[in-house]
């Protein structure tokens, strides 16, 4: 668990001291699922954290081994005190080809806000 903390925390270090990347992508094929006490500690400590310091839209691309995405589908249920995080916009995949092609697009997309200043966007 210690190990886990740690690799978030720094990711999340990272994320704030590079205010200017916007797209992220990470590979959990060889991590697998989360247990109960990983997901407690993401949703009850991390994910407040997060909102507290990110202050605009990221974009993740999440890849999961083939078993793993079926196994969320299949079992994952949302928990009701769960925080709804707006600010950042998962994507999942299976491929990391595919999941590269997501964040292209996206990145598209952020290039074609930043090029219309006084848009409504």
């Amino acid at each position: 668990m210690a190990e886990f903390k740690a690799a978030y925390l720094s990711a999340l270090y990272f994320v704030e001291t590079q205010p200017c990347i916007r797209l992220f992508y990470t590979d959990q094929i060889l991590i697998g699922a989360f247990d109960a006490q990983q997901e407690g500690w993401l949703v009850q400590e991390f994910y407040p954290k997060v909102q507290h310091i990110i202050t605009e839209d990221i974009w993740a691309a999440v890849v999961f081994s083939e078993d793993h995405f079926k196994a969320i589908v299949s079992n994952y249920k949302v928990p009701s005190a769960l925080p709804v995080q707006r600010f950042i916009h998962f994507n999942y995949f299976t491929n990391r080809q595919e999941a590269e092609l997501w964040l292209k697009e996206m990145k598209k997309g952020q290039n074609l806000l930043v090029a219309m200043p006084g848009s409504d966007l």
